[in-house]
């Protein structure tokens, strides 16, 4: 949408000021002095100051709208070990379209870091040669650095101004961070004919302040020679100007706490509080007013009328040979379906480009064998209608991009795109850019909760969920010798949804695969093999020793369960306004084998659990024996559904509670 203010010839608006609350490098004493967080005093470091200021306006030279977004941040170093690396740095996303004028620019940018020296602050300033370009893919550059010389005490400072052709939505604004905040402002201020939605999320309930102010703009209209361009007549080119109204909206907030690490959440910034703006509607004084963010169906339509997606579908009689080659041997629907979903997924690469627009389109796809989401994804759509499915495209947001509100349409937050095939009034679900995923097994970065399936009839809703159990099994035999030191062998096995996990990472980098893996325990390991036995199972194992129990006099007191038991839930909250998710139905079984040393006999073993949660949407045993000399402790939790509601996160809780409890025991042994 081109949104061009016309008076007469040409039309020129005024350009509203950028204000900062806070002047770069000038600090108050408490912020120099402060040595930790009041927030939480145990903050590694703080927010002392954040703001973003969107501002929506036509450009003086141009007569086009313009974004611009300065960003202001101030941050308190209190122990620089424990910081986290992104606070230590910066990564500014810079969007390019199809040409170079349709791209975002950097117009400003600041960054140093103030350390105290004495009675002053010292600066320290990031250079232009340590800032650096990064091409992510064709649509998407950052321009990133790293703060110099930070220690404990520092304060790390910068701002930056954005110009940006792209005003139809802004980047999703996060109150919260890892670390607390003291304070945090959110401004955007549109001229009068644009209005804004508010997209909120988080466990924070936030309320905007909205007011005005009054701005100029300019004009000037072409003077002109008559009709013929010819006669004598002549009337000067004329400028004058009007007023206009700027709408302001704020949020403003304080003393939000840093956030805490909570399981089962795929994408820990949905549990932030934030606001993104999309635009809802153009409302000129003279014309036809346009609407934006309608309704999911208006959206549907508007995506099968698309070139780049519905019509991507028409068609495509190039297919037809080749689907009849690819099912020709199949005996059923689900072979038929499995048999060009892995022709696909096999023959197919993704260039890690998200989109729900083709870049390619699905013949150049099909011959070059390379392509983004919806390119391979849309392709596999057409296939599977011509083998005669009622087949159709899903589109998400994924679990990075933040999850989809179903009541806040919009086209804006859809980034990716999965097939759907309907067999029997059950969906199932694809996606052919994953190298290890599987039919109704879906890579993480897909399960967020919802998408929308887009069909001739109409949309709806449909859940992004995997419904196949996936299998984490770990199996230890070990030996327990009379001066407390345990060695033996591990093996676990990963099948479904673990199984693409543990794959993708290996393909990424098999040594940080190993190394990441490893890390988790303290002891020595030997021979660490991962293999994969062809069916979509991986095993890793490995022999290890210096694993050491309590030894006390003639008692020795270790937990059977050894270096795997539960300590720690990771449920922080006393209630959670975000659904519990798991990525997959999931059976974890541990199994743990013990030989009891010459001499020794059991003088108390811990208590057998079971526990479930309401409505069998979880359940766990702990069971143990003592047998031919040894001790056998199996422990089973089991979760059928990939999603829980967060109304469930009470009764989870209290069940994850007792988990933790069984798996923290201790067995007691004796000399006989």
């Amino acid at each position: 949408m081109n949104l061009l203010f016309t008076i007469g010839i040409t039309a020129l608006a005024a350009v509203t000021t950028q204000a900062q609350e806070i002047k770069f490098g000038k600090f108050t004493n408490e912020e120099i002095e402060k040595t930790q967080s009041k927030i939480n005093p145990n903050a590694a470091a703080e927010v002392l100051y954040s703001s973003a200021k969107h501002t929506v306006d036509w450009d003086q030279s141009s007569g086009d709208l313009v974004k611009k977004t300065q960003i202001v941040y101030r941050i308190k170093v209190y122990d620089k070990d424990k910081t986290p690396d992104h606070i230590l740095s910066l990564e500014i996303p810079i969007r390019t379209g199809n040409s170079k004028t349709n791209t975002e620019k950097v117009i400003s940018l600041k960054a140093s870091t103030f350390n105290p020296e004495g009675n002053t602050m010292k600066e320290y300033k990031v250079e232009r040669k340590d800032i650096f370009t990064k091409n992510v893919h064709n649509y998407l550059n950052l321009q990133t650095l790293t703060f110099p010389n930070v220690k404990n005490g520092s304060i790390l400072e910068y701002t930056y101004e954005v110009s940006s052709p792209f005003y139809y939505n802004t980047d999703t604004w996060y109150f919260q961070e890892t670390i607390p905040v003291v304070k945090s402002v959110l401004t955007l201020e549109t001229n009068e004919v644009l209005s804004y939605l508010d997209d909120f999320r988080g466990q924070f309930t936030l309320k905007p302040k909205t007011s005005t102010k009054k701005a100029r703009g300019s004009y000037k209209i072409q003077g002109s020679r008559g009709i013929d361009n010819v006669s004598s007549a002549f009337e000067a080119s004329s400028v004058g100007s009007f007023e206009y109204t700027i709408n302001i909206k704020t949020y403003d907030t304080e003393n939000l706490p840093g956030y805490e690490r909570e399981a089962y959440v795929l994408n820990p910034r949905n549990l932030l509080s934030s606001v993104r703006f999309e635009l809802g509607s153009y409302n000129p004084k003279n014309g036809t007013p346009q609407h934006f963010s309608t309704t999911w169906e208006r959206i549907g339509k508007d995506l099968l009328d698309s070139e780049s997606f519905g019509r991507q579908l028409n068609g495509n009689n190039f297919l037809d040979d080749k689907v009849k080659e690819i099912i020709a041997n199949a005996s059923n629907e689900s072979e038929k379906i499995k048999a060009i979903y892995n022709f696909v997924k096999d023959n197919y690469k993704w260039d890690e480009y998200n989109s729900i627009y083709t870049d390619k389109g699905i013949r150049k796809t099909f011959n070059d064998k390379i392509g983004n989401v919806a390119d391979i994804n849309l392709m596999l759509v057409s296939m599977l209608e011509k083998a005669g499915f009622k087949a159709n495209p899903v589109v998400l947001s994924t679990v990075q991009n933040g999850m989809l509100n179903y009541i806040f349409p919009s086209k804006a937050k859809l980034n990716y795109v999965i097939a759907s095939v309907q067999i029997n009034g059950n969906d199932i679900l694809m996606d052919a850019t994953h190298p290890f995923a599987d039919v109704n097994v879906l890579p993480m970065r897909v399960l967020n909760h919802r998408g929308i399936l887009i069909s001739k009839d109409g949309v709806r809703e449909i859940d992004l969920v995997n419904t196949v159990m996936s299998t984490d099994k770990t199996q230890v035999i070990a030996t327990l010798s009379p001066d407390g030191k345990i060695s033996g062998t591990y093996n676990n096995y990963h099948d479904n949804y673990f199984y693409i996990n543990d794959k993708s990472e290996i393909q990424d980098d098999p040594k940080a695969f190993e190394k990441e893996f490893i890390a988790q325990y303290n002891f020595d390991i030997e021979n660490f093999k991962s293999l994969d036995n062809g069916n979509k199972l991986i095993r890793h194992s490995f022999k290890f020793d210096g694993v050491q129990a309590d030894v006390a006099g003639d008692k020795i007191i270790f937990n059977p369960l050894l270096f795997d038991a539960l300590e720690n839930h990771h449920l922080n909250y006393e209630t959670r306004n975000y659904n519990i998710e798991f990525g997959t139905p999931m059976n974890i079984h541990k199994s743990f084998k013990i030989k009891i040393p010459e001499g020794y006999k059991v003088e108390s073993l811990p208590k057998a659990y079971q526990e479930k949660v309401i409505n069998d949407a979880a359940a766990y045993v702990y069971q143990y024996e003592e047998k031919d000399g040894f001790i056998q402790v199996t422990s089973v939790r089991v979760l059928p559904y990939s999603v829980l509601p967060n109304n469930y996160y009470q009764p989870f809780k209290a069940f994850m509670t007792k988990v933790v409890e069984a798996e923290t025991q201790q067995i007691v042994l004796v000399k006989s």
